[in-house]
């Protein structure tokens, strides 16, 4: 099997040849596992290759629904959202003005990623932003619980603008060349739900299945956090995957039994000791059991518990990917 072969078996729950390892690699990061490989430069499927991943995940603000609120950018160039929302009430929702999909030219910049990409047999998969969190941090944490009692048709407002922006959105893009999406939408914290299940079947629901429905090819629903308490009512939206399955919120391996035979599993090495400052041993012998247990009879991409960040230690991102071909060849033993 070829990468996107191994990648789309995975999600399709089967056994492809070895288990998959696809990642979001942030900036800092690539910069240092390049200077850790003794290398001037590497394009995205050049590191990716050299890191044994199996796909690329395309980001870029033109596709990311934004968000109306406080932004603060840090000396690092990072963008940190503030709990101060623009749409604190009917009056203020003409503030949301969300990009224009009709806009000409508007596609070029994923077009060109997939001409750039597209020949390197990498499984390419397209970031999006679905709405929940955007609607809460574009209200305000305080306004968006008090309009769930007060005024629970703004939230409604606001989630379904994002919805609709999405759906056209998913229409276009999923006739340019990606093989699958993943849909970035945190609801929860390490705790459990940012809100409770009847505001996610009440207000969220009926227009993530209008999102949901859009798909024709395979996506993955990510959020960080603890969200068993919301599976059951996620499942059934049709989604191929899950995704990060962040550590110690959420136990994979229940996950795994209990969902295993509905949907890929994808992520779970530990981002608060293990990469960042774990031995290569540790490292190794995480993803070993993590493989062991989970990767039997398909169903398992491996990765970190959110994104390799630059607070990794390259060299266990590196152990990482030889470890993946070490102990991922099927039949798993």
């Amino acid at each position: 099997m070829n990468s996107r072969e191994r990648v789309l078996s995975a999600l399709a729950l089967k056994e492809p040849d070895i288990v998959p390892f696809a990642d979001w690699i942030d900036e800092g990061a690539k910069l240092n596992l390049v200077k850790s490989m003794g290398e001037k430069n590497l394009n995205d499927a050049e590191l990716a290759k050299k890191l044994n991943m199996d796909a690329l995940i395309f980001f870029s603000d033109h596709y990311l629904a934004p968000q109306f609120c406080k932004k603060v950018i840090d000396s690092d160039g990072r963008v940190h959202l503030q709990d101060e929302g623009f749409i604190q009430t009917d009056n203020d929702l003409d503030k949301m003005i969300l990009p224009d999909l009709a806009k000409e030219n508007y596609f070029d910049e994923a077009k060109r990623y997939i001409e750039i990409y597209g020949g390197y047999d990498l499984a390419i998969c397209c970031g999006l932003r679905p709405g929940m969190m955007n609607t809460i941090y574009s209200m305000g944490w305080l306004n968006f619980a008090m309009a769930l009692a007060d005024n629970v048709d703004l939230v409604e407002t606001i989630f379904n603008r994002y919805i609709d922006w999405n759906c056209e959105l998913i229409e276009k893009l999923q006739g340019i060349g990606f093989d699958f999406f993943i849909a970035y939408d945190d609801i929860a914290y390490k705790s459990g739900p940012m809100f409770s299940p009847q505001v996610l079947r009440d207000s969220f629901l009926p227009g993530l299945k209008r999102f949901a429905d859009m798909f024709k090819i395979p996506w993955v629903y990510h959020s960080d956090g603890d969200i068993h308490m919301l599976l059951e009512d996620l499942l059934p939206l049709g989604m191929n995957g899950i995704n990060p399955c962040e550590p110690p919120a959420v136990n994979i391996e229940e996950i795994k039994a209990t969902y295993g035979d509905r949907i890929c599993i994808w992520g779970n090495i530990d981002l608060v000791y293990t990469l960042p400052h774990g031995t290569t041993a540790e490292v190794d012998a995480e993803v070993q059991t993590r493989i062991k247990k989970l990767a039997p009879g398909g169903g398992y991409i491996l990765g970190t518990a959110n994104s390799i960040t630059d607070y990794c230690k390259p060299e266990n991102i590196r152990v990482m990917a030889e470890a993946k071909v070490k102990y991922g060849r099927y039949p798993i033993v």
